[in-house]
């Protein structure tokens, strides 16, 4: 009987409005037990899904979308977030996940929305400090492309304009790049579900052909 490798986590991270729920959600019908097992070998697991946290905490403690922009709400927003993250990365122990979103996404939010010195402060954690260590394992961005993806609702933040979104994204290559935390970017002009969920499969499928799990 073949011993499971333990698979890398996979975080999918980038600016709202650029797949990376529609994405998990396909990754998840996707890695069935038997690719799964193909992947990792017959006893292993498929991932743990780590939902899209910040939804949940805004819908429950009272925050809004517009929250994000103010000093105050909009600083404990992003602390409540990394410590959601953090406690539901923690509970699963040692059991592979796939996270829609990330540790470092509160951070780049507050630095786009609120200043250096709020990311700053967001650093200091100790719980980012946990979750930066983790994140060295799978990193894919969602870019910004297609404008038509862009709305707003009570969770999304709504941009000025496209430029700000995009803005986004360079502050998610910057802040990865400083956390030392590599990564990958969704192929320009890869909006096709399909196509992204075999992008992911075959960086799986490398490092577990390459036995770095």
């Amino acid at each position: 009987m073949s011993t499971p490798n333990q698979p890398r986590n996979v975080y999918l991270v980038g600016a709202h409005c650029t797949g990376k729920t529609t994405l998990v959600e396909g990754l998840r019908a996707h890695l069935s037990t038997n690719l799964v097992s193909e992947l990792y070998g017959e006893n292993a697991e498929c991932p743990a899904i780590v939902d899209e946290l910040v939804r949940n905490i805004m819908r429950t403690d009272g925050f809004t979308a517009s929250d994000v922009r103010l000093p105050t709400k909009g600083l404990e927003l992003q602390k409540r977030t990394i410590l959601a993250q953090h406690q539901a990365e923690v509970s699963l122990g040692n059991k592979w996940f796939i996270s829609d979103r990330s540790g470092i996404d509160p951070n780049v939010y507050a630095e786009v929305f609120l200043g250096r010195p709020e990311a700053e402060k967001l650093a200091e954690m100790k719980e980012w400090h946990v979750l930066r260590e983790k994140m060295k394992a799978y990193v894919i961005v969602c870019e910004p492309e297609n404008a038509s993806w862009l709305s707003t609702d009570r969770v999304r933040v709504a941009c000025n304009d496209v430029e700000e979104w995009r803005s986004i994204a360079r502050a998610f290559r910057t802040a990865l790049q400083n956390h030392g935390i590599p990564h990958v970017t969704i192929p320009v002009g890869m909006e096709d579900l399909g196509k992204r969920v075999q992008f992911v499969e075959e960086l799986l499928r490398s490092s577990a052909k390459s036995g770095m799990f």
